[in-house]
């Protein structure tokens, strides 16, 4: 009896011992000025703080209070130098390494680049992609390389613009063009095939899909939109894009809404030198940007902007992604758009055919894109934005106004996190059975 008596003792003792031990932790976590995500909780014992502080500890940036987001993007903006804030203004490619060979791994001559250009995101080609275990490692070696987490992204719309789901060798599923998905009316099924596309690229390390197109189809031949927009009815594609934002969101991808201020109605190919719009304002505001707004309420991270001039819309023909017109004045202040905005890639022949890298990138930057994609000359368009900060073409505040957005949208979508969120029922799904139930759903449209 008395040695019962005493292993109940024993027990008892150990669990206030266990309980004082865990209280003393909590207040010490409270109480450590480097574990504080903003200063002015430091005096307050209040659950948020708590529950902040638990969430810094064990990785979870993505859960964190918004005042603690803030304090923290503060405590990074302190800490970069302004050769790292201009780097993360850019998302490059890596096509290829030593002498020609595709870019499969991160290698010397990988880290040197990353380590010169510090860039705040990387986009992968077909190239790039050998199989599902050789592109998750990949991937997994830049996120290790980089000291802030890296936007990864691919060009995956389905159809004809499919880097990942044409390949044999990916697993990744392979969407028919948008304008097949646009005309089953089904935005359920919309929503859904990005849902499921979305948590394919994640499970490889993608974190953002250049898709969805949300320009407004038209009839021309010329037009090289064509099937990848949803529909030629504005209301159709809007409901569309908006769908497939969700769906890309809810599998933890970020959306980018391409390309402002419409595609639809340019008769020609930016790829290849300068085009203009066709639509007249009156056109713009009841047709081409109406898919943009939809997505813009449906929570899009990126809208990237178009080269085509829009002579309607502001009297020259400079391209969108130059104008401050269309960038500041109509997506900023007009259309209350608080996302990151982003080029097409600069390398683009309606921009390196009429402009120097240099000049293009401080173009854009002064228009108001948050992100330059893929320049031409990598060095002369980050040491020209550099030097116009300098020189005092535009404020640290200016530059510090796009490193905000960047890092809001890293920090929400938990490219910071440490600590893996529990899955969500599609996620627990099978991919196959993910794959077979988009093909048949497709199929009995």
């Amino acid at each position: 009896m008395k040695r019962i008596f005493s292993i109940i003792t024993f027990s008892v003792l150990f669990m206030i011992s266990c309980r004082t031990n865990q209280i003393m932790d909590e207040k010490a976590l409270l109480s450590t000025p480097d574990r504080q995500l903003n200063s002015q909780s430091q005096s307050q014992n209040t659950k948020e703080d708590f529950n902040d502080a638990y969430l810094k500890k064990i990785g979870l940036y993505s859960a964190l209070s918004q005042s603690a987001k803030d304090s923290l993007i503060d405590s990074y903006l302190l800490s970069m130098t302004d050769s790292e804030k201009i780097g993360q203004l850019f998302i490059l490619a890596i096509r290829h390494t030593d002498y020609g060979k595709p870019a499969l791994k991160v290698d010397e001559t990988i880290k040197t680049f990353m380590s010169k250009y510090k860039p705040g995101g990387i986009i992968l080609f077909s190239l790039n992609f050998k199989n599902p275990e050789q592109t998750k490692e990949l991937i997994s070696q830049l996120q290790s390389i980089s000291p802030y987490p890296l936007f990864i992204t691919t060009d995956e719309e389905g159809g004809k613009v499919s880097r990942l789901g044409k390949s044999a060798y990916m697993n990744v599923l392979y969407l028919p063009p948008a304008g097949e998905i646009g005309d089953t009316l089904n935005t359920d099924l919309a929503e859904v095939a990005a849902e499921y596309l979305g948590l394919d690229m994640k499970e490889l390390g993608f974190n953002m899909n250049m898709a969805p197109v949300a320009d407004v189809a038209d009839a021309d031949p010329m037009n090289p939109i064509g099937s990848r927009s949803f529909s030629s009815d504005p209301e159709t594609a809007g409901s569309m894009t908006a769908a497939a934002v969700r769906g890309y969101k809810k599998a933890g991808i970020s959306p980018v809404l391409k390309h402002f201020p419409g595609h639809g109605n340019v008769g020609g190919d930016s790829h290849n030198g300068a085009v203009a719009s066709l639509s007249s304002r009156e056109d713009f505001y009841n047709i081409d940007f109406i898919p943009f707004i939809k997505g813009i309420e449906a929570g899009t991270d990126f809208i990237m902007m178009g080269h085509m001039a829009a002579p309607a819309l502001t009297g020259t023909n400079e391209p969108a992604s130059l104008s401050r017109q269309i960038q500041t004045v109509i997506l900023r202040e007009e259309f209350r758009y608080e996302g990151l905005i982003i080029t097409d890639a600069m390398d683009m022949g309606a921009i390196k055919n009429s402009f120097a890298p240099g000049e293009a990138a401080l173009k854009a930057f002064l228009a108001g894109s948050d992100m330059i994609l893929m320049p031409e000359n990598i060095p002369e368009a980050q040491q020209t934005l550099l030097k116009a900060l300098s020189d005092g073409l535009y404020t640290q505040e200016r530059l510090d106004e796009s490193l905000r957005r960047i890092l809001k949208i890293k920090l929400n979508n938990g490219l910071f996190d440490k600590t893996v969120q529990s899955l969500t029922d599609s996620q627990n799904m099978n991919k196959s059975d993910r794959h077979t139930l988009i093909t048949n759903r497709l199929n009995t449209q």
